[in-house]
C-alpha cells in the first residue's frame, strides 16, 4: 500500500471507531456478567466508571494510532507471528519477567532509579487491579453470617475470610498500601528531578512534575478516606471523597496522553526484543558485523518502500540499510567525496550516483 495522507487518516478513523466499539461491547459484558447480571452494581463508584470506560476508549484510538505507524503496524504483525510459536511464547513470558517483573532494563542504569521504578510501577499496577476488579464489578464482598465475608469474582466465591483476620485487613487496605508505594516513589522520583543537574535542564512541568504530582494526590486522598472513616469517626468524609474522585477522574483521562502511555506500551513493545533476538542476523555487507535480523532488514525496506523514501544502492541488489548504521555513515559521508567505497564482503565498489546516493563503480 502507498503513502497517502487522506487513506492514512480513512483508515485510522475505521480502525479506531471500529476497534473502540469492540472495547465498549467487551467492557458492557464484563461489566453486566461481572456484577452477575447488573445485581451488585455499587453506584457509590458511578463516576469512576464511567472516568475508566473513556479512559479505555482514548486509550484504544491512541493504541489504534501507534499500530497504525508503518513501522509500528510491521513490527507489530511479525510480532503477532513470532508469538504463535511455542519459542514465541516463551521468549514473550521471559520477556515480561525480565521487564515488567524484574526492570532490568532500570536496574541496569541505577539501582536508586530501580528502586523507585519499582514503587512507583507495582504501586500502580496495584491499585490499577484493585481499583478496575472494583469499579468494572467485577469483584464484591459478600457477608456470610455475621463475621464472614466471601471474595466473589464474576460471581465465582473465591474464597472465605473473618471480617477481623489477617489477610481481610491486608484486603481491605490493599490500595492504601499501593498508595503509600507510590508515594515513596515518586518522592523519590522528585528529589532525583530537583538535584540532578542533567534532569534541571531536560524536564518540563507538565510532563514530568504533574504526573509525580497527580499520583501523590490521589494516594494521599485515597488514604484520607481511611483515616477519616477509622480515627475521625467520618469527619469530611464526603468532600474528602469527592476530592478524591476528582483526582482519580483526571488521572483517567490524563492517562492516554501523558507520560503514563509507557506503561501499556511496555507491554505492546515487549515484540521489539524477540523481533531482534528470535531469528538469524545479518552481516554487514561492508564490515561483515552482525547488526540485525534478515526479517528486520527485510521490513525497513517495505517501510522505507510503502513512505516512497527507498533507499537502495544503484545497479546492485543491495539497499542501504544492508550496511550496518557506523558503515552507512561512512559510505555516506565517503560518497559526498567522491571517494571509491569497497564492500568487503561483497566484492562491490561503490561510488557516488550524484543524487545524494551510491551506485556500482566502475
Amino acid at each position: 500500500m502507498n503513502y497517502y495522507p487522506y487513506e492514512e487518516s480513512f483508515l485510522f478513523t475505521k480502525k479506531a471507531a471500529r476497534n473502540s466499539f469492540i472495547v465498549l461491547v467487551l467492557v458492557f459484558f464484563s461489566v453486566y456478567f461481572g456484577s452477575e447480571r447488573l445485581g451488585y452494581v455499587d453506584l457509590a463508584l458511578y463516576g469512576y466508571l464511567w472516568a475508566t470506560i473513556v479512559c479505555f476508549v482514548l486509550l484504544t484510538i491512541r493504541i489504534t494510532s501507534w499500530t497504525l505507524r508503518p513501522p509500528t503496524r510491521r513490527l507489530w504483525k511479525q510480532g503477532i507471528k513470532m508469538m504463535l510459536s511455542p519459542k514465541g511464547l516463551k521468549f514473550v513470558l521471559q520477556t515480561l519477567y525480565s521487564n515488567i517483573g524484574e526492570q532490568k532494563f532500570i536496574r541496569s542504569r541505577s539501582y536508586y532509579r530501580w528502586i523507585q521504578h519499582m514503587f512507583i510501577s507495582w504501586g500502580v499496577l496495584i491499585s490499577f487491579g484493585i481499583t478496575f476488579a472494583l469499579v468494572l464489578n467485577w469483584l464484591h464482598f459478600e457477608l456470610e453470617g455475621t463475621k464472614t465475608y466471601v471474595a466473589v469474582f464474576f460471581g465465582i466465591p473465591l474464597f472465605r475470610m473473618p471480617a477481623d483476620s489477617i489477610i481481610a485487613i491486608i484486603i481491605y487496605h490493599g490500595l492504601n498500601w499501593a498508595g503509600i508505594a507510590v508515594i515513596i516513589g515518586c518522592g523519590m522520583a522528585m528529589y532525583r528531578r530537583v538535584t540532578d543537574q542533567k534532569k534541571l535542564v531536560e524536564q518540563s512541568k507538565e510532563y514530568d512534575f504533574f504526573p509525580l504530582i497527580l499520583l501523590i494526590a490521589i494516594s494521599i486522598t485515597g488514604s484520607l478516606l481511611t483515616v477519616s472513616a477509622i480515627w475521625m469517626e467520618g469527619f469530611f468524609y464526603m468532600g474528602m471523597a469527592i476530592i478524591h474522585q476528582v483526582t482519580v477522574i483526571v488521572f483517567l483521562l490524563y492517562f492516554p496522553f501523558s507520560k503514563f502511555w509507557h506503561l501499556p506500551l511496555r507491554f505492546l513493545a515487549v515484540v521489539v526484543p524477540m523481533y531482534h533476538a528470535m531469528e538469524e542476523q545479518k552481516p554487514c555487507v561492508k564490515c561483515g558485523r552482525e547488526y540485525a535480523t534478515k526479517t528486520q532488514i527485510s521490513d525497513v525496506q517495505l517501510t522505507l518502500q510503502k513512505r516512497h523514501l527507498p533507499l537502495p544502492i544503484d545497479n546492485t541488489e543491495h539497499h542501504f540499510s544492508d550496511m550496518c548504521a557506523e558503515c552507512r555513515r561512512v559510505s555516506h559521508r565517503l560518497g559526498g567525496y567522491n571517494a571509491k567505497i569497497k564492500l568487503e564482503h561483497s566484492n562491490l565498489v561503490l561510488e557516488s550516483n550524484g543524487r545524494n546516493g551510491l551506485q556500482k563503480g566502475d
